[in-house]
């Protein structure tokens, strides 16, 4: 689970950051440049006032500035030319001056933007390797949409609340050191008095943030749970109209939507609480600072020219946003704080399958798969599979029937390692599946399940899904022994067709065969087919059946069937009840047995 320590995101942001720490610094170092020239065109002001209005002072300043002096030496230099070419020289040196900050404010922002979407596009390969590699037993927590949520939603907020308040620190930070040194250059006194009221402002801004981390966590979960809610009514969308449930189904979603609404209407009202308190304190500070420098100035000893007041009360104004602009940073980056914790519970987690550091082969089956003494549960107190003890032997046909619920599906995703075993061994021969990497096993498995997992790409590629070395001719071999030709070739564009999302272009028993196809061109010593024909009309079902009892000559096949119709030929049959076995034997001999197995035939009028 992600941690809960008050520094997850800066811990988040800098995996995330380290490789691009040399961009930041060339932000740093561009943004720093901007600044200067932004100071040097303001203070160029000064000059060019003095050459206007001809206010080079009479009195004699008491203590003059750093500032002040070299100003001084250049307006000096400035003026031999004439007041008209003085103003010349001035407009051409704030023109330059502004351009060479425009220029760097510019290459700044090209860098950073560049920069930030990389993260991005990190962050979301991270988490889809993630989905990828974490198992299946973990993921199976989870709505899609919650999942979706996080690579989508999470992330983008974390771009506009975290990255983009991160870019607006390290400018605003950049921006009121620079400033700040100038103005305690120009009048150190007035500046720390000034000074004293930010304490306040910090305080102010600590209160109102407080609850928005956690807001913010309640806010992203219920953006998951719309998502869900969204994704779910498409997908049941046949069910939800021949239920008439659309009234239901918009009631029940614009509920949700409201309550998600008032959430973030809360905390958007809170982050924009920020500017415009922020702004009301500078303009107090503004008029505070109009009081006391005026008497800097008009004084019976001035220790502050005019023009130079006139400056000094530019930069103060313009500090005020880069300081509005930290102050809002911390907000945002609070405000972020939920969508990092839920993008670390993915990207923390250790929920992986257990690998071997010294990996033993996969064997040429000569013996089988064996299951000993296998137990396996999802949650500690739900029992799925109890001492198992089974071998499915190599070259052989076992057929798995049952009950719905009795644990069928769950024996068989324990051999490709989707799961592992709460307790007990599977071996492969004489290697124990521990001994195994979960990719050498899935390499030497072909699995064709009742829902068809097609994509949304050519009938070709869905066919040599996972390995493009297959020829054109070994991809029409496939098609040809799962009996898919005929209908593939029927198709606009043959094996080049787009099958549409799901593959939901083409009928069920279509989708089928290309998913038999499918494992035909793997030629896996293994082959797994989960209830491959339930869900299939009569005809369909003929020419699947016909497809499947090709694959399965001389491979070692595990078949999850509910119709017996399509298994009495199996060389051994299992019979599976609420996770135990019950029975073992063929067609013929279970059947004289009276049992289980008896009971499930002559229901489906089998004898």
């Amino acid at each position: 689970m992600a941690s809960n320590k008050p520094n997850t995101v800066s811990r988040f942001t800098y995996r995330f950051l380290k490789p691009y720490i040399g961009n930041i610094i060339l932000f740093f170092a561009l943004t720093l440049f901007a600044t200067l020239f932004s100071i040097a065109s303001i203070l160029s002001v000064s000059n060019f006032l003095q050459v206007l209005f001809g206010t080079q002072s009479d009195i004699p300043m008491a203590n003059p500035s750093f500032v002040e002096d070299i100003l001084a030496q250049v307006y000096r230099y400035a003026i031999t030319y004439g007041k008209v070419n003085a103003l010349w020289i001035f407009s051409g040196l704030i023109f330059v001056i502004y351009l060479l900050k425009d220029v760097f404010t510019y290459l700044a922002m090209y860098f950073i933007s560049s920069t930030r979407n990389k993260i991005v596009r990190n962050i979301r390969n991270a988490l889809f390797k993630q989905y990828t590699t974490l198992s299946i037993a973990f993921l199976s927590h989870y709505k899609k949409g919650d999942l979706l949520s996080r690579t989508s939603t999470d992330v983008i907020e974390y771009d506009e609340s975290v990255l983009k308040s991160l870019q607006s620190l390290i400018a605003g930070i950049v921006m009121v050191v620079l400033y700040f040194c100038v103005l305690m250059y120009i009048d150190w006194r007035l500046t720390l008095l000034t000074l004293a009221i930010f304490p306040v402002f910090a305080a102010l801004v600590s209160l109102i943030s407080r609850k928005l981390k956690r807001d913010s966590k309640h806010l992203q979960q219920k953006s998951a749970l719309l998502t869900s809610m969204i994704e779910e009514t498409i997908s049941g969308l046949k069910i939800i109209k021949s239920f008439t449930a659309i009234a239901l189904m918009n009631k029940r979603f614009a509920h949700f939507n409201q309550s998600f609404t008032r959430l973030k209407t809360k905390i958007y009202r809170r982050v924009d609480a920020a500017s415009p308190q922020s702004e009301f304190f500078g303009n107090c500070m503004v008029i505070g600072l109009l009081l006391l420098g005026s008497q800097r100035v008009i004084g019976t000893t001035p220790t502050l020219s005019a023009e130079m007041f006139v400056v000094y009360l530019i930069l103060f104004v313009l500090i005020i946003k880069p300081s509005k602009d930290i102050a809002t940073s911390f907000y945002n980056i609070r405000k972020g704080a939920g969508c990092v914790s839920r993008m670390n519970e993915i990207l923390l987690s250790k929920a992986y399958i257990n690998e071997p550091k010294n990996a033993s082969s996969f064997p040429l089956l000569e013996t089988g798969i064996r299951f000993d003494n296998v137990n396996f549960e999802y949650n500690a107190d739900t029992p799925v599979l109890r001492n198992i003890n089974v071998l499915f032997e190599a070259g052989k046909t076992t057929a798995i029937v049952g009950a719905s619920g009795g644990g069928k599906s769950t024996l068989v995703d324990l051999i490709p390692k989707f799961y592992s075993p709460t307790s007990g061994s599977i071996f492969f021969d004489n290697i124990n599946i521990n001994s195994l990497k979960a990719k050498d096993i899935r390499d030497n498995l072909a699995i064709v399940t009742q829902d068809t997992i097609l994509f949304n790409d050519t009938i070709a590629n869905n066919i040599s899904f996972g390995n493009d070395t297959f020829s054109k001719e070994d991809i029409i071999s496939a098609a040809q022994i799962a009996n898919a030709e005929e209908f593939i070739l029927s198709l606009p564009d043959a094996y080049q067709t787009i099958i549409g999302d799901s593959g939901n272009m083409l009928s069920g028993g279509q989708r089928q065969r290309l998913s038999i196809a499918r494992a035909v061109l793997r030629n896996a010593q293994v082959l797994i087919l989960d209830e491959a024909t339930s869900a299939l009309d009569s005809t369909s079902e003929r020419l699947v059946q016909e497809a499947i009892t090709r694959i399965t000559s001389n491979k070692t096949s595990i078949i999850i069937a509910h119709r017996l119709s399509t298994i009495i030929h199996a060389d051994k049959i299992i019979v599976i009840d609420q996770g135990e076995i019950k029975e073992v034997g063929n067609h013929q001999s279970l059947y004289a047995k009276g049992g289980i197995y008896t009971r499930l035939c002559d229901m489906q009028e089998i004898h």
